[in-house]
């Protein structure tokens, strides 16, 4: 049986195409989901553009939500019908530190979905049963799709950095990372301070209504003032990985802060480094997501302690994806779903 899924044929610029594929079967120990939601990535992008890591031929799209159609020999705590969202490392080598720790996205073996193998930008998907965690009946596919974002923004924030109700977080970025790190953080009680670019208002907009303190089109020091009486910022998040949001968090993080990186950078970037030692400031490095994070993430959502459902604000059929990845690429909106088995127009 045929299906549909968007690939990348081959390396470099483009080479993008929806492409008619077999079917996966599930080998042992995997389950088949038919794919009811995928969200796009800054990643996928920048493997459209050639300017990241893939692994071609291979189908796109890591963040998803679906249903299981069929389960492989030696797979007994999931069951057909059941509705999941799944990690996504599909292929690690389960011995090393990492791996026996539960760091696997940490694995030198490691394939996520999406890039390394075939991911969820399909009318199916295989994945090992070990990554596959069941969601309620309530939470809607739409919301399941932004777990892995939020499962990253949980990890980046909630795995680095102790967060309480006195709390005053800088986050730099208004995309949809920014965004669930700032709701992750108010789901505790703590104080933030969104800063993005005037061209973001919209997305400031959204931050705001969701209950965000402040999203603002830029960082002053009136701003560090009013918000934390000039002492700086108890802990400083990047989302946006551009050098000059960097540059301007650390030097908003207090005397011993945290300055804590989630957005992926270029491998060279000029930082005013003595401030760990004339401030001692931590700087912590951040990727992916763990195992808890994604229960914490699935029960946030369903119990409605944090609000997702206003960061979708594209939704589009599979046939349709260059619109969607165009409207990523130029940042119109915060986080469009796709949707591999919905009639097209419905």
């Amino acid at each position: 049986m045929m299906m549909k899924a968007l690939r990348k044929l081959s390396a470099g610029p483009g080479n993008v195409e929806l492409c008619r594929i077999e079917k996966p079967v599930p080998d042992v120990g995997e389950v088949l989901i038919r794919v009811e939601a995928v969200g796009i990535c800054g990643t996928d992008i920048k493997i459209l553009h050639g300017t990241t890591w893939s692994n071609p031929p291979v189908t796109l799209g890591h963040e998803y939500a679906g249903v299981i159609e069929a389960i492989g020999e030696g797979v007994t705590a999931l069951a057909p019908g059941d509705r999941v969202v799944s990690e996504t490392a599909q292929v690690i080598c389960g011995t090393c530190e990492f791996c026996k720790t539960g760091r696997e996205l940490m694995c030198d073996k490691r394939l996520s979905i999406g890039y390394g193998v075939d991911g969820a930008m399909a009318e199916y998907i295989v994945v090992r049963q070990g990554i596959v965690h069941r969601i309620p009946d309530r939470l809607s596919f739409d919301r399941a799709a932004l777990c892995e974002p939020f499962a990253v923004a949980l990890h980046a924030l909630m795995d680095h950095a102790t967060v309480t109700a006195t709390t005053k977080i800088l986050v730099m970025g208004p995309g949809a990372i920014g965004q669930l790190v700032g709701q992750a953080a108010k789901a505790v009680g703590a104080t933030v301070v969104m800063i993005g670019l005037p061209q973001d208002q919209e997305r400031l907009n959204i931050a705001s209504s969701v209950g965000i303190d402040a999203a603002l089109p830029e960082l002053t020091e009136e701003i560090i003032k009013q918000w934390t009486g000039g002492k700086g910022f108890d802990i400083a998040v990047d989302c946006t990985g551009a050098g000059p949001a960097i540059r301007q968090a650390m030097a908003a993080v207090k005397k011993t802060g945290t300055f804590i990186q989630v957005g992926l950078t270029r491998p060279e970037m000029t930082i005013e480094y003595s401030l760990l030692t004339g401030r001692e400031i931590s700087i912590l490095g951040t990727f992916g997501h763990q195992w808890h994070n994604w229960e914490m993430a699935i029960r946030l959502m369903a119990d409605e302690k944090v609000q997702v459902a206003p960061l979708i604000t594209g939704r589009y059929d599979l046939e349709d994806w260059e619109q969607g990845f165009d409207d990523m690429a130029q940042s119109r909106g915060i986080k469009i779903l796709l949707y591999p088995n919905r009639k097209k127009g419905v």
